[in-house]
């Protein structure tokens, strides 16, 4: 509904065997779309026995930026955040700073 107008209500007539049809006119906008993602977005961070280093097992189209992003969040260096991805398909760039 656009500017408080009412919702279009239903026509509804009978079909000669007596079943009822239900016929709705309107109009309907939709903005933008992502993409369907085949891969799901998952990470899993693991820190070292001393948590001086950090290892994150993700899905990303993007591991330098995922290291960034962990080496600031955590204060360690860059250096210290090791990503390891799998080879991505199906992103169409949507997975790179999720």
């Amino acid at each position: 509904r656009e500017g408080g107008a009412a919702a279009p209500s239903p026509a509804q007539t009978q079909t000669e065997d007596g079943g009822r049809v239900v016929v709705v006119e309107g109009s309907f906008r939709c903005g933008g779309q992502e993409h369907f993602y085949l891969e799901t977005n998952s990470t899993l961070a693991v820190p070292s026995d001393s948590g001086t280093d950090m290892a994150l097992y993700c899905s990303t189209q993007a591991p330098t930026k995922t290291q960034m992003y962990c080496a600031s969040a955590t204060g360690m260096a860059a250096a210290r955040v090791v990503v390891r991805t799998k080879r991505m398909g199906g992103g169409f760039g949507g997975k790179e700073t999720r």
